[in-house]
């Protein structure tokens, strides 16, 4: 019977080993999950601000092209009327 114990013993080292490692590997996980939810976080943030930026660019580019069309036709305008005068 002398010659089981050993075999016991490292049969019960062997399984709190894999208890262990089994431990770090939920500890990673759980670890790695809440680095991805961060990330995800940030992530969200930083497209919220590239829609509100893209908005903001929209919105100058509206403005830009209501003051071209407003330019374009005093232009046409005013030739109209030299060519009118002349």
């Amino acid at each position: 019977m002398n010659t089981s114990e050993p075999v016991t013993k490292t049969l019960e080292e062997q399984i709190e080993e894999i208890n262990k490692t089994l431990k770090e590997l939920q500890n990673n996980q759980r670890e790695q999950t809440t680095l991805l939810q961060k990330n995800h976080a940030v992530n969200m943030k930083k497209l919220d601000k590239i829609h509100e930026y893209n908005k903001i660019s929209d919105m100058t580019n509206q403005l830009f092209e209501k003051r071209l069309l407003l330019i374009e036709n005093a232009i046409m305008n005013l030739n109209d009327t030299l060519t009118t005068n002349n």
